[in-house]
């Protein structure tokens, strides 16, 4: 058996027997594919420790991160390891194959107080400019909706550390308002519960949820488009790039990087990691323990911007505090 049967069978068993993510078989096709690039159709069998040792110089030389070739070796441990499962090889080539150089200490990415202040004003301004707009035409009610909804999926990310894939997977029954806090499946099977420890933004939940209510939705997404369909990771990414300019911050982040300040700022408060852990949802302690290697953040707040509902009832918007629950 060549190379590539056995990854096309090492694929399929991974698609009906293990059950993996559409997105994890795509990642261990592209990493084989390239391992069978290298070996040019030698035969299973054929391949030794040498050989493997052989690709991950190669990779070595390449420009890729060390995580990057950490997890093209993984893959290469899980498929030689299916391969002596099924008899095609006696032993796992891959056995004893290590990286030899040490995986970076990437420091990541977080907010200043004042870039954390100014992305989370930029969606409050955009809606007051809009609430005249919210009873006009039907153009002007979407672009209110819209502007409620991404203010709250501003102060989700920044308040809960959320991923932006969780987010998106919230469905309206995930929201426990009575409790003030929210259900994530999280990755794999691993779910939890995460406190919504500010009351202005359980609240500002609160009046979004009624919006969505108020509009033919039919299906259980928490957070919708205009037309009322699911909102995609794609475009939870645009929604923040939106704001990051109209906060006008100049250097490049993401909406990890809001996951990446919510966690640091636990951290700076005196929570213990181990509840830091569990709020993010890391199957390892060593992921959170990068948090603590960063200089202490303070908590920050800004002044609330007046919304009004059609009834033309005085709402608080959500300030920008980060209530920090200590354990």
């Amino acid at each position: 058996m060549n190379v590539q049967q056995a990854i096309t069978n090492f694929l399929q068993h991974g698609e009906s027997v293990r059950n993996l993510s559409t997105r994890t078989l795509r990642a261990y096709e592209s990493d084989l594919s390239q391992f069978n690039k290298h070996m040019v159709g030698t035969e299973t069998v054929a391949i030794t420790s040498d050989d493997l040792e052989g690709y991950l110089e190669k990779l070595n030389l390449e420009p890729y991160r060390d995580t990057s070739i950490r997890r093209k070796v993984a893959a290469l441990k899980v498929f030689f390891r299916y391969l002596e499962d099924k008899g095609v090889v006696e032993e796992s080539p891959a056995k004893r194959l290590k990286i030899k150089k040490p995986v970076e200490n990437k420091i990541p990415v977080v907010l200043s107080a004042r870039e954390l202040k100014a992305l989370l004003s930029a969606p409050k301004r955009h809606l007051e400019g809009l609430i005249e707009q919210r009873e006009g035409s039907t153009g002007g009610r979407n672009r209110y909706f819209c502007a409620v909804r991404d203010n709250v999926i501003i102060e989700l990310l920044s308040l809960t550390g959320i991923r932006i894939g969780e987010l998106v997977a919230l469905n309206v029954m995930d929201v426990d308002l009575a409790e003030r806090q929210i259900r994530i499946m999280g990755r794999g099977t691993r779910g939890r519960i995460v406190p919504l420890t500010s009351d202005l933004v359980g609240e500002a939940l609160g009046q979004y949820i009624i919006a969505r209510n108020e509009r033919s939705i039919e299906n259980e997404a928490l957070f919708v488009g205009r037309s009322g369909t699911r909102l995609t990771i794609y475009s939870i990414e645009n929604i923040f790039k939106k704001h990051v300019r109209m906060a006008e911050i100049k250097r490049h982040v993401t909406p990890h990087s809001l996951r990446h300040t919510m966690a640091a700022m636990q951290i700076s408060s005196g929570t213990d990691i181990r509840a830091v852990q569990e709020l993010l949802g890391h199957a390892s302690i060593l992921s959170t323990q990068v948090y603590t290697k960063l200089p202490p953040l303070r908590r920050m707040r800004s002044a609330p911007v007046e919304m009004v509902n059609k009834e033309g009832v005085t709402l608080d918007a959500p300030s920008s505090r980060l209530l920090i629950k200590k354990s």
